[in-house]
């Protein structure tokens, strides 16, 4: 059988892969996915997201960029060994 995808526009749409978002009523969506993505256009796969660091607009002061919530994490699992060793 042949693989549903943009490059074998030939193959029935009923076996493509579906995008798999959830509605308000749990059902799974049933469009096909956008190419090289999981979901459809509707639910993101037309948008790769908003850009990260300062190129987003709502950018302020970098608490909560991916690496200082990790260094955060990793400062709180060191202090949290060190107190259960005085204990």
């Amino acid at each position: 059988m042949d693989q549903v995808s943009a490059a074998n526009p030939d193959a029935p749409m009923r076996h493509a892969p579906r995008c798999g978002a959830k509605d308000r009523a749990g059902m799974p969506c049933q469009s096909p996915p956008m190419k090289d993505r999981k979901r459809c256009r509707i639910h993101g796969g037309l948008s790769p997201g908003a850009p990260r660091g300062q190129r987003n607009g709502n950018y302020k002061d970098g608490y909560w960029i991916r690496e200082a919530v990790e260094e955060r994490k990793f400062i709180r699992s060191l202090v949290k060994g060190t107190l259960v060793e005085k204990l």
